[in-house]
């Protein structure tokens, strides 16, 4: 599923992500985050936080118990 409409669905902004990418080691801005998440950067580091991203989502939907499409 969509990572912005998994967002929306939390109830988080992309801004939300910042601090959690950062405790995973991931260092992101808000612009190359939003590359990243609408699939326009190719920088190794865009992949990287979009796994970090996915981890994160799929975590705060298993506590919540919200189900998603993978």
């Amino acid at each position: 599923m969509d990572i912005k409409i998994r967002l929306l669905q939390l109830g988080m902004k992309q801004v939300d992500l910042i601090e959690p990418l950062r405790e995973r080691g991931v260092t992101i801005s808000r612009s190359e985050m939003n590359l990243a998440i609408n699939g326009r950067g190719t920088q190794p580091q865009h992949t990287r936080a979009l796994e970090a991203i996915n981890d994160i989502l799929d975590e705060k939907e298993a506590s919540l118990n919200v189900e998603h499409d993978k």
